[in-house]
């Protein structure tokens, strides 16, 4: 996959929906392509969290002390948490489905916002805006 065909993916992901094309096309180049068998572990609880993934085709499920806790497929984005805090994972995410996935690891997320700085607000913004609870009557 060519890195305009990346950064077109990466386009349709919530976390990077504020970057700009030139953005995109710098975290494209910095990722890579990856295929995960129906049934392989993505990411497992307590591992250093070294790469975020987000999926390009297929489906996992996300387990916590052997439960399902969620599913996750196209767009969606496993890992970037803990990333860029440095944590170690918080579940098990497992193919379900074949999965396609774009890695990025957190040095190649350095380069880029160290290459492009304003991206890193973008970013910041948009994950503060994840965590925030939603506010209901106010």
């Amino acid at each position: 996959m060519e890195h305009q065909a990346r950064a077109d993916q990466l386009a349709q992901v919530p976390l990077f929906e504020r970057c700009s094309k030139r953005e995109l096309r710098r975290l494209a180049r910095e990722s890579h392509l990856e295929q995960v068998d129906a049934g392989q572990t993505l990411v497992t609880t307590g591992s250093p969290a070294r790469q975020l993934y987000v999926i390009l085709a297929g489906t996992a499920v996300v387990q916590r002390d052997g439960q399902t806790i969620g599913r996750l497929g196209r767009g969606e984005i496993v890992g970037e948490l803990g990333v860029l805090c440095d944590a170690p994972r918080n579940a098990d995410v497992l193919a379900e489905t074949p999965l396609e996935v774009l890695g990025l690891d957190r040095a190649g997320l350095r380069r880029a916002l160290d290459d492009v700085p304003g991206m890193g607000w973008k970013l910041l913004t948009t994950v503060a805006e994840r965590l925030q609870p939603t506010q209901t009557g106010t």
